[in-house]
Formats: structure tokens, sequence, C-alpha cells
């Protein structure tokens, strides 16, 4: 054997076991592959590729089990070799896109979709992918597009776009359309973990589209039984009235409107009305002049207006609401709202408007500050039921300033709240005796949900309100100085449903019997007053219905 025949066997026994070193690395990393060990596949395929650097099926599988190990910024080069080198992987190139997708390098995904689209790769997963890219770009109606190609192209797709589909929507905000797309995403299959993540979308979707309604209406009425009408004090000026209980019947409507731009920008912009109206029944009493009255007199209306602007910042909000009431009191003639074209004037009483800017804060992730301030006036008509006071000391008409701290506790899934506020006022009366130097008010609330322990949708509230307030002078009737300690303990139910449980079975299933709750509360007031007259007990029990829409 002459030297070059010894030479080339050397360099075929030398280079032999390499080659098959590496064929044999590939062949046990697809094993462990195959049977999803993928650490012991990475390490195999590793050595498979720095054995045979060209190799674009190693380069494939390599870069396929970084990406199943979740770490696709290292499967990239291997992908992307295995697009490039020869022959082709086809299928490398949207396990590339979607890998370049995940960690955000859109502009080369987009790039490789070109190339998808152009040569015919995979259209269908390329036009999903497209879809996916697009949506974190923000172009969703693009995307939509995308998606709907992806499904048109391959029925197996349907159910995972009209997923996408759905989500991209909701971004938009097109919040019904969404809806449909996610019921849709269920429909199709309902065992899938998708169709078990579209039923989640669906149900956040929903609960967003109640809470972003631009209109919202609530209407209510209730018995009312007051243990004392005219606030009846006590000492021998008012020893001679009587008869001051009565029984009324009161009517709550609310509309409120938020601007849609509201529910998608850090503006926002709403407005509200509300009307209170109450009608005693005819009782008559005895006012202290010894004169009889009738209860009728204390028949009452208000109306509430209030446009509220605000702005949200990144940690707090601002609102800054504007807010007009006028009240209407049937007075000592009799006169009954609605019997005479000119009620309106005949019965106006008082009218009262401000400003009051409110900054609102996350103290916790359960719980809410904030801090406010008012600045009002409140005046009071004369008119020929409502003439000017017996004396100038008397006009109530004042310019008004508080201020406000709060606390607001959230619990149970939000569906229950405890609040605490402190508010601090003054009023600066046109007369001497209804000038009022300061008020500190303390109030507690709070909601608690009951259905866990009792099986119904009812909801406990309750309230304490201690106001201490100081009159800033000599009351020129009585001599002193009026001190006042007013307290307020309030308890009651609301029973959600109420009538869609009491005929459940009875009728249709139809929701607006869901909308109607069941109210009960109890009311004690008692006001400790250094001047006689204007110390007094008060206690209200009500019972109602009320209907939001």
């Amino acid at each position: 054997m002459n030297r070059f025949s010894v030479f080339l066997l050397f360099v075929l026994i030398a280079f032999l076991p390499f080659n098959s070193f590496a064929q044999t690395s590939f062949e046990k990393g697809l094993k462990e592959f195959e049977e999803e060990n993928y650490e012991e596949a990475l390490q195999y395929f590793l050595e498979a590729r720095k054995m045979d650097p060209r190799s674009s099926k190693v380069a494939f599988y390599l870069g396929l089990t970084y990406k199943i190990m979740e770490q696709p910024k290292e499967a990239i080069p291997h992908l992307r070799d295995a697009v490039t080198l020869t022959p082709r992987i086809e299928e490398a190139l949207v396990e590339l896109i979607d890998a370049l997708w995940q960690i955000d390098n859109l502009k080369e995904a987009k790039e490789w979709v070109l190339v998808g689209e152009k040569e015919g790769i995979r259209p269908a997963r390329v036009q999903f992918l497209k879809g996916l890219i697009l949506s974190k770009e923000g172009n969703y109606a693009e995307a939509v597009s995308a998606f709907e190609k992806a499904k048109s192209l391959d029925p197996s797709l349907a159910q995972a776009a009209e997923f996408q589909i759905g989500i991209a929507l909701t971004r938009q905000g097109k919040l019904k359309e969404a809806q449909k797309r996610f019921k849709s995403t269920i429909s199709l299959d309902p065992t899938t973990d998708l169709a078990t993540y579209a039923k989640d979308y669906e149900k956040m979707v929903a609960e967003k589209i109640e809470r972003e309604r631009p209109w919202r209406f609530s209407l209510g009425i209730n018995y009312k039984y007051d243990s004392n009408v005219v606030a009846k004090g006590s000492g021998p000026i008012v020893d001679a009235i009587s008869g001051q209980e009565g029984q009324a019947l009161n009517l709550n409507l609310r509309i409120g409107y938020t601007f849609p731009f509201s529910f998608a920008r850090p503006y926002n912009l709403s407005l509200q009305y509300s009307l209170f109206a109450e009608r005693y029944f005819p009782k008559h009493y005895i006012r202290a002049d010894g004169t009889r009255g009738n209860l009728s007199e204390y028949n009452n209306m208000s109306n509430t207006i209030s446009v509220i602007p605000g702005y949200n910042f990144k940690n707090w909000s601002l609102t800054l609401p504007f807010t007009y009431i006028y009240n209407s009191l049937q007075g000592a003639k009799g006169n009954t709202f609605l019997d005479e074209l000119n009620w309106w004037n005949t019965t106006r009483y008082m009218e009262q408007y401000g400003i009051y800017p409110a900054a609102r804060f996350m103290v916790t992730k359960n719980s809410v500050g904030e801090v406010s301030f008012g600045l009002g006036k409140k005046r009071y008509f004369e008119t020929s039921l409502h003439p000017r006071p017996i004396s100038p000391e008397e006009e109530r008409s004042a310019s008004i300033w508080n201020g406000n701290l709060g606390w607001t506790y959230f619990f149970k899934q939000g569906k229950g709240i405890f609040a605490l506020k402190y508010t601090y006022g003054k009023e600066d009366a046109k007369g001497r005796n209804w000038t009022i130097e300061s008020e500190n008010k303390f109030s507690l609330t709070l909601l608690y949900p009951l259905s866990d322990s009792i099986g119904r949708p009812i909801k406990f509230l309750g309230s304490i309100d201690a106001a201490y307030t100081r009159y800033k002078y000599e009351n020129v009737f009585f001599g002193e100085k009026r001190r006042d300690e007013t307290y307020n303990v309030s308890a009651g139910f609301i029973y959600e449903g109420f009538l869609h449980d009491l005929f459940k079975g009875k009728s249709a299933e139809g929701g607006s019997l869901k909308k109607i709750d069941l109210l009960l509360q109890y009311s004690n007031m008692r006001d400790r007053c250094n001047i006689s007259v204007y110390d007094f007990r008060r206690e209200i029990v009500a019972v109602g219905l009320e209907y939001k829409f």
C-alpha cells in the first residue's frame, strides 16, 4: 500500500466518527423531541447543529425546540437559518414569524410575512400571524381583515380567528360586535380551552357594555311614614302644635347621560337630571299659633341638574361638577301642584347652585380616597305662598362653602362598600339668625351583600351621620347663639330583582322584572339644640320599588 492510499484511509477513518456522531445526535434528539423530552432533545440538537451547521433540518428542529420551551429569542437565529439554508423548510417561516411577533420585533416579522404572501407559503397561517402583528401594532381594522382571510383559507383556524377578531373588536370599542364573535367562538366547539377563554371574555365584554352605557335611568316610588313632618320642637312656644305625624308618597326619577368618548379618553363629560316629588296624604294639624293647617302644605318638588366634566390622570382623577337645584313647596294656601298654569312660579321656594371640584385617588388596591370642596349660593324666593320673613334676621339666602375628606373601601368583589367622610362647612346668610360659623359633619356608610349567607340577592345598607353646628350670632328672638348636635341613624335592605323572585315560574324570564328592587329603610333623627324650638326628634319608615334601566 503506497503512501497516498494510507493517507486517504486515515482521512476516511478520522472523519467517519464525526459524521456518524452528527447524524446519531440528530436522530436521538428527534426521538426525545417526539417523546416531548425537550430539554434532552435540545442538547442533542445543539450537538448536531455544531457538527453540521449547514443543515436546515437540524436548524429547524433546534429553533422549534427553543420555541416550545418558551425561549423565542434563542429560537430566532436557528429558524432564520432554516428558512434561508438549502433546502428551505417552509414550516420554519411561520414559526419564525411567530417568534419575532412574541419578542415584539414586528418590523422583521412583517418582512417575512411579505415573503410568505409573495411565495404562497402556508397562506392561512401567514394571514393569521399577520393579524396578530397588526393587532399588536394597533391596526385593528386591518387585523380583522387578515383573520377573516385566514379563516376563509383554512376552516380549521375558524375558532382561533373568531377569538382574535373578538379581541380586536373589543380594543376598537365595538363591544357588541365583539360579544357576538366570542359567542361564535364558543359555539364552534364548546369543549376547547379557547371556548373557555371566550366565555371569560364574553362575560367581561358584557360587563363592560353595561358599565359603558351612555344612558342610565331609574324610577322609584315609595311610601313613607314620618313621625314629625313639621319638625316640631319642644318648649311652650310649640306645645300647641299637634297632629305632626304624616304619611306620604314620593317619586324619584334620575336620568344620566355620559358622552361615549368618556369611556375611551382620559377626559370625560356627563349630564345628570333628577326629580324628587313628595305628596302627603291630607291631614289637619294645629300650628303653633293655634290655627288649623294641612300637612299637604309640605308637598314639595326638587329638580336637580348637574354638568360633570372630568379628567383621568395616571393615578388619580379630577371632576368639576356644576349643580343647579330648584325646589318647590306647596305652602300654606293649599295650592296643589299642577292645578294652576302658574304653579311653577306660585310654589317656587328655593334655588341653589355651585361648583364642587373633587379629586379621587387610589389609596390601596381596594380603596379610594377623595378630597373635594364646594362653593355655592342658595336663594329663597318671595311669592304669595312664601312671603318675605317676618324679620330681616330670618332671611336664609346664603353663600355656602365646604370642604370634604373621604375614604371608600370596596370588598366582596366590589359589591360591598364601607365609606367614611368628613365635611367642614360655613354659611354666610343674609339673616344673622341663619349664619353658620362652622359645621363639622362625620359620616359612615356600609353596603353589605347578604346573598352568600341567605341565598337571595339582598344587601344591607346602613349609615350614621353626626353634625355639630355653631351659629355665628346671637338669635335676635332668643338672645343666645344657637348650637346644634344632629344625629341620624339609618338602616335598610335592598332586595334586588324582588318582583322577579316573587313571580318566578309564573311569568316569562323577562329581564325587566330583574331590574326592579325592593327598598326598606328606617331612619331615626335627633337634633339636640340649646334653643328648644329647634330641638326635635324624627323617625321615618319607608318602603318602595326602584326600577333601573
